[in-house]
This record gives C-alpha cells, structure tokens and sequence, in this order.
C-alpha cells in the first residue's frame, strides 16, 4: 500500500513538473513564440514516458527538445493561426453572404473543416516528438493521421472536448489535470499507430 502511495505521488508530482516546465518555456518564448516549441517539448517527454524512460531527466531534455524545433514549430504554428483564422472569418460572415435556407449546410461544412484543422493541428506535436521529417512534411502526416484511424481520431476529439468541458466547469480539476495530462491521453492514443512504424 505504501508502495502504491509513493508511485502515485511521483506520477503525480512528474506530472505537475511537466506543466510548469510547459508553462515556464512558453514564458521564455514571450508566450506567442514560446507555445509551439514548448508543447512540441512536452509531448517529446510524454513519448519517453510511454516508451518506457521514466527517469528521462526533465529539464535538460526539456530544453533540447524545446531549442532544437524552435524555428519549424514556429513556422508551423503560424501556418496553423492562418488556417483557423480563414475558418473564422468564413464563420463570421456565413450570414452575411449565404441565405438563410443553407446557412446550417454551410456551417456544417466549416466545422467539419474545423474539427478536422484542429485534430491535424494536434496530431502535428505527436509527430513532432515521433518523427524526423522536413518542416511541411509534418502537416501532411498529421492530415493523413486524421483519417488514417476514424475511430481514434474520434476518440481524440471527445477527449478535447471532455478537456475543455473541465476547464470551464472545473477550473480546480482543470488545474491539476494541466496540459501534461491533456497531451498524454493524445500521445497515447497516437503511439498506438506509431508503433506500426518506423521511428526517426
């Protein structure tokens, strides 16, 4: 029983480290800059995690992770804030410019378009942190990962939706749950195809 305790606090406290590390790298990238290096760093660790390295050392690998993906995150992510920028704006003006017999067929194709935008951009830091391709080779594997599995990317986007049903209504579990738990039940569906493989 006592051993239980101690793995269960250390699980705990690994995982409450992970989130301040996420936090105080997305800081040091002046938050804009920080936030894609920073999850693309923490979903490297979880993956060492799944594949069995529970002593990685946290923060210098952290910060390998991190420095090393800097720039192509980025450049990415900017991609990604373009994207979901042209979902919204095509969001906003739907009424303006569709009648309102169609309106609901055309907002259903924008979230479609939207789900699938996002579950390509959340599957883009499993890649990060599992494969080694050239920057632009990311989104297509991550857009292939979308549709290449159905039921896991289904799985994946009730997860998100459960996260962000928390966050609202449970601010405190949503505290300690973090980004670290969040981006491990992620990279533990999508280990699962990875596996499958060949790793960089």
């Amino acid at each position: 029983m006592g051993k239980m305790i101690f793995q269960l606090a250390e699980l705990i406290y690994k995982f409450v480290a992970l989130n301040l590390l996420w936090l105080l790298f997305t800081i040091a990238g002046l938050g804009v800059f920080g936030v894609m290096p920073s999850t693309v760093a923490l979903f490297a660790i979880i993956r060492e995690w799944i594949k069995g390295d529970k002593d990685i050392p946290l923060f210098a690998s952290y910060y390998k992770f991190y420095k090393g993906d800097f720039i192509r995150s980025n450049v990415l992510g900017i991609f990604f804030l373009v994207i979901f920028y042209i979902l919204y704006v095509n969001f906003t003006f739907v009424s303006y410019f569709y009648a309102e017999s169609i309106q609901i067929f055309i907002y259903i194709v924008i979230f479609f378009f939207a789900a699938v935008a996002l579950m390509t951009y959340l599957n883009l830091f499993s890649i990060f942190a599992h494969f080694k391709y050239k920057t632009w080779q990311y989104i297509k594997a991550s857009v292939g990962l979308v549709f290449l599995h159905p039921g896991k990317t289904l799985l994946q986007l009730l997860w998100v939706i459960a996260y962000l049903i928390i966050a609202v209504n449970f601010p405190r579990t949503f505290m300690v749950i973090g980004v670290s738990v969040f981006a491990y039940i992620l990279m533990a569906i999508n280990y699962t195809t990875f596996k499958k493989y060949r790793t960089a």
